[in-house]
């Protein structure tokens, strides 16, 4: 079957035979997961790739067969302003909320302590801490309910999904927004310009993935290095999801390479996470509207 990634409208392919009612995948192209059921099938046979199986709802003839195989319950952040979120569940209860929580979540629809999931008699349990706009389960608002392999929780605009199973390493979000707000700071108070100079002897690039009739490499020049739609970005992207002004990259020295969201409708992505400000490492995938771009790093020989 062919399935539509709902981050960059790959589309991609996928067993039918590998679950019965939904499974969790994630799209080679932008790295978003998401859930996939049977009615999600589009017409046509040829696809950008193969998508990456996560977790089903059938068990696998092998553990290769799937990427979450470590016996390890956890939740993943499937759509929502903290979209892309992998957490475990390492102790004997997880309260999510705005604040104060095991599991922060930024969405404004959501209470101070939202829920929690709770183990009681070796099984995990969901309960809805006196919530505004409640919790619900798999469609259902629920009071508490007893949690089952690849159900859904959904809360304001945020759906999770809950796994038996989890990856290795968790995903989180460290947001660096303070930090560089101190480095535009310093670079406003000291001898730099408020365009600053790029490193020597190192390039920076950005590939467009997804972009048929565009140059496939395109260098950043200067820094900051505004992505959008509008005509007052250095990058200008035809994407209809795309702000006008949607993201910066700023480069402040060899290692020191941030991306911003600038306040777009859409989000900005990194390596399939929403993101506020993060650091930015040679190979990353950035996804803004249904735009890919990989960050390239190139180091130039020394021809002193």
């Amino acid at each position: 079957m062919i399935v539509k990634c709902p981050g960059c409208a790959s589309r991609l392919s996928l067993g039918e035979d590998l679950f019965a009612e939904k499974v969790v995948v994630r799209c080679p192209e932008c790295l978003q997961v998401f859930i996939v059921r049977p009615d999600e099938a589009i017409k046509g046979s040829e696809s950008a790739g193969e998508a990456t199986l996560l977790i089903s709802d059938k068990p696998p003839a092998k553990k290769a067969d799937v990427l979450w195989h470590n016996h390890s319950p956890s939740v993943t952040i499937i759509r929502g302003p903290d979209q892309g979120i992998h957490l475990k569940i390492k102790k004997d209860e997880l309260v999510a909320g705005r604040e104060e929580a095991d599991l922060i979540l930024s969405d404004p629809a959501i209470s101070r302590w939202h829920f929690r999931i709770f183990r009681k008699n070796n099984r995990q349990w969901l309960e809805d801490l006196g919530s505004r706009n409640g919790t619900f389960l798999n469609k259902k608002r629920t009071q508490a309910a007893e949690l089952n392999h690849l159900d859904e929780i959904e809360l304001g605009q945020t759906l999770i999904v809950y796994s038996e199973y989890g990856q290795r390493e968790e995903v989180k979000v460290a947001d660096l927004s303070l930090e560089v707000d101190k480095l535009r700071d310093e670079t406003k108070s000291g001898s730099k310009a408020p365009e600053a100079e790029l490193p020597k002897g190192r390039d920076f690039y950005l590939e467009l993935m997804n972009q048929p009739g565009r140059a496939r490499s395109v260098k950043i020049t200067r820094s900051p290095m505004v992505l959008g739609r509008g005509d007052e970005a250095d990058l200008k992207l035809e994407d209809e999801e795309v702000s006008r002004k949607h993201a910066v990259i700023e480069i402040y020295s060899r290692d020191n390479a941030y991306l911003s969201d600038l306040a777009s409708a859409n989000g900005t992505f990194l390596n399939g996470v929403r993101i506020r400000s993060m650091k930015l490492r040679h190979g990353d995938k950035i996804r803004i509207g249904a735009t890919i771009l990989s960050f390239v790093i190139k180091d130039l020989l020394d021809e002193g």
